[in-house]
């Protein structure tokens, strides 16, 4: 039996308190399918025994000697032809908890996993709200920064990618964030010698070692231009399903997103523009209900 396996009333039981595992596990169907996790480390998704789960990750060592660690079944690179790597297509649904930001090339990765889905199936992800997490100071990242790391096809973190990420980094949790502490005035993770670290990681990076480093820095609403971006140049075939902001006290935002049926190029294009305007909508409404509740005005 794979690690948190659950009988399908355990699941339905757990989902029912558990928004988070409702976030990760929307629009997946029950009882049977079959699907992906990526990135499962110690902490792989808890799932009802119906569902049949193909683990992925970056090499089939990673987190190994980890108590409860998912054995990984497929290495993948999160660039180019996952199906030529899992050997077969039409999966269900695919579950990416805190990776995406991890991905050198985020188009490459997401538009590797929508080869291997079904029309219909759905990516679900979780992803670092930078304002709650040690990025809170560094920008977003741009539309420019994700194309140019499609064009290059990466597959390992760049320097720069790498240099931004340990420079940058701050000594905070989210529970500080959250009760008023400012992330400008936290020191650096690395230091007084952050910026001669940062460098010497760069280098390290440009000699040819895998430097794992948050390579994309964004929130709810900036994720959401990103993808905005992609589509307009038509680089990313996912239809947006739904975006989740981050919970009080937390500092994830959750992302849905489907191959959708529809294979004419101006009609997808019309859904993905129109699932994309409905959650902006969505999103700035929540946060000027959240605005006015956090107001003294009665």
């Amino acid at each position: 039996m794979r690690p948190g396996s659950l009988s399908l009333d355990a699941f339905l039981s757990r989902r029912a308190s558990d928004r988070r595992l409702a976030r990760l596990t929307h629009d997946i169907g029950l009882p049977e399918g079959r699907g992906l996790e990526f990135g499962p480390s110690n902490n792989p998704t808890p799932l009802p025994d119906g569902l049949r789960i193909t683990y992925v990750d970056r090499d089939l060592d990673a987190g190994a000697g980890q108590p409860g660690t998912a054995p990984i079944d497929r290495a993948w690179s999160n660039s180019g032809a996952l199906v030529d790597v899992l050997g077969r297509d039409g999966y269900d649904f695919a579950i990416a908890s805190q990776v995406g930001h991890y991905v050198p090339d985020l188009l490459g990765w997401l538009r590797g996993i929508h080869t291997a889905l079904r029309p219909g199936g759905v990516l679900n992800l979780s992803l670092p709200d930078k304002r709650f997490t040690c990025d809170a100071t560094r920008p977003v990242s741009t539309l420019a920064e994700l194309v140019e790391a499609d064009l290059m096809g990466l597959t390992r973190p760049s320097p720069r990618q790498v240099f931004a990420h340990a420079s940058e980094v701050r000594s905070i949790t989210p529970e500080q964030i959250w009760n008023g502490e400012d992330a400008a005035h936290a020191p650096r993770m690395a230091g007084d010698a952050g910026l001669v670290h940062a460098r010497a990681e760069a280098a390290r990076a440009q000699s040819g070692a895998y430097v794992p480093a948050h390579c994309w820095v964004v929130t709810s609403r900036s994720f959401l231009d990103l993808v905005a971006g992609a589509t307009r140049l038509g680089l990313l075939p996912f239809v947006m399903n739904r975006v989740s902001g981050v919970e009080p006290g937390g500092f994830e935002f959750f992302v849905s997103m489907r191959r959708d049926r529809e294979t004419d190029p101006d009609t997808l294009r019309r859904l993905q523009e129109g699932g994309i305007n409905y959650l902006r909508n969505e999103l700035e409404r929540h946060r000027t209900t959240a605005a006015l509740l956090g107001s003294d005005a009665t």
